[in-house]
């Protein structure tokens, strides 16, 4: 393979250290990924309570813990931080110090203009022998949460977004190290625009689990006592940690508020013909729904 196609991650060419910092239900899954594939040679777990943690190395996601970052960090070839959104930005701005020489800092928030935009100054700004930070976001959440929950294959098909700017690792190895683990765990990478991320994902990720708890919240306690399966699955995002979604509700408030305004919209556009006893436009309105949620059904088929 030519110097510039770095080998992929693999038994024979794993990563060194890596040190996964907030492993629950992502950075959990994360770690025993790579454990299971051998695709690095050292997992260790950072975070608040002991006892996850010890769950994590029981579990096979992690070969040992702390709960202070400075244990680790120092000799971590790549620190992957799976915390919130608020915290990640903490994060990156503390861990700077810490860091080895040309290690690599990533993270899986979903939000990615505030992160970036506080993360890529701090690095950008070291000396070029200091660490990199590579914005990213693996698409392969649920309404679980905690270690407990990690599987092994979570991110096996997902997508996962990475956030490069042109403020981003000048020399572009951190970035291909990072498109290389995604890779080879199964996930299809793509590149994006902070900005452009957090307005997209607004629209297919924040906005379901708003409209869900809207959803939830505009039912009466009447019908909420004859509420059957049909519902429970449309409403399945809902019960995603309420405050963990408000953070990034309140993260990525433009994006959201304007993708709530359209789904209003739409929510009147539906009501006024149904207003109207206007047959032709309720079943134009859910023939247009149902052909575009077929199509996306098809594109994104295995």
């Amino acid at each position: 393979m030519s110097p510039d196609r770095p080998h992929p991650l693999s038994p024979e060419h794993p990563l060194g250290h890596v040190v996964i910092i907030g492993p629950g239900l992502i950075g959990g899954s994360l770690g025993l990924a790579l454990r299971r594939g051998r695709l690095a040679r050292r997992v260790s777990g950072v975070g608040h309570r002991a006892q996850t943690l010890e769950e994590g190395c029981r579990l096979g996601a992690l070969d040992d813990f702390t709960l202070h970052a400075g244990d680790v960090a120092p000799r971590a070839d790549l620190v992957v931080l799976a915390t919130g959104v608020n915290l990640i930005v903490r994060q990156a701005a503390e861990l700077l110090p810490l860091l080895k020489p040309h290690a690599v800092l990533t993270d899986v928030g979903s939000v990615k203009g505030v992160i970036c935009a506080a993360a890529e100054p701090l690095y950008s700004a070291a000396e070029p022998a200091r660490a990199v930070f590579v914005g990213g976001h693996p698409l392969a959440g649920s309404e679980k949460r905690g270690i407990a929950a990690a599987r092994h294959d979570l991110f096996h098909g997902a997508l996962c977004i990475l956030t490069p700017t042109p403020r981003t690792d000048p020399a572009g190895q951190g970035l291909a190290l990072v498109r290389r683990l995604w890779l080879a765990l199964g996930a299809r990478v793509l590149e994006m625009d902070p900005v452009v991320h957090d307005r997209l994902l607004a629209e297919i990720s924040h906005l379901p689990h708003a409209a869900a708890a809207c959803l939830v919240n505009a039912i009466s306690d009447e019908a909420h006592a004859v509420a059957a399966r049909g519902f429970l699955d449309t409403t399945r995002v809902a019960s995603g940690d309420p405050h963990l979604w408000a953070e990034i509700c309140l993260a990525n408030r433009e994006s959201l508020s304007r993708s709530l305004r359209a789904l209003a919209r739409q929510a009147e556009r539906l009501a006024d013909a149904l207003g109207r006893g206007d047959a032709e436009g309720v079943t134009g309105l859910l023939a247009r729904a149902k052909e575009r949620r077929d199509a996306l059904e098809r594109r994104t088929a295995p």
